[in-house]
């Protein structure tokens, strides 16, 4: 599987490579949001750091509505918050732990083949249709 990081932290990718090739995934890093958005409709899972490239928030919503309906894990939060508003599938907090990652990234790739295009379609399509300040305002 392969496995696209967005990140211009060199130590962060080289943590992040390690631990996904001693798991057998493919990882590629994208140091631009340009090359990401290039790669995506190539990749089976996209991690996206938070810290770093500042809009990361509004890159994962950018992706959503571009149509990448797989999983998306968000690295390095401020609050549960910003998982809700970008549209991200999963969040991994910093310093990475590497049994995390690896399960994390399972369980989202698992989750993604039980679903169908369709459902995943549907749901994510929602990200592009409602504003980040309303997504804060619905309870559900």
């Amino acid at each position: 599987m392969n496995i696209l990081v967005v990140s211009d932290s060199a130590f962060r990718w080289l943590k992040l490579a390690k631990i996904l090739r001693e798991a057998n995934y493919f990882p590629q890093l994208a140091e631009k949001k340009t090359e990401a958005i290039n790669l995506f409709p190539e990749v089976d899972l996209i991690l996206v750091d938070r810290e770093g490239n500042n809009g990361n928030l509004e890159f994962c919503r950018e992706l959503r509505c571009r149509g990448y309906h797989r999983p998306l894990i968000l690295m390095g939060l401020e609050s549960l918050e910003d998982v809700r508003r970008s549209g991200a599938d999963e969040w991994l907090e910093l310093p990475l732990f590497a049994p995390e990652v690896v399960m994390k990234v399972e369980l989202l790739l698992t989750r993604y083949q039980l679903w169908t295009n369709q459902t995943m379609s549907n749901f994510y399509q929602s990200f592009c249709t409602i504003s980040p300040s309303q997504a804060l305002k619905i309870n559900c």
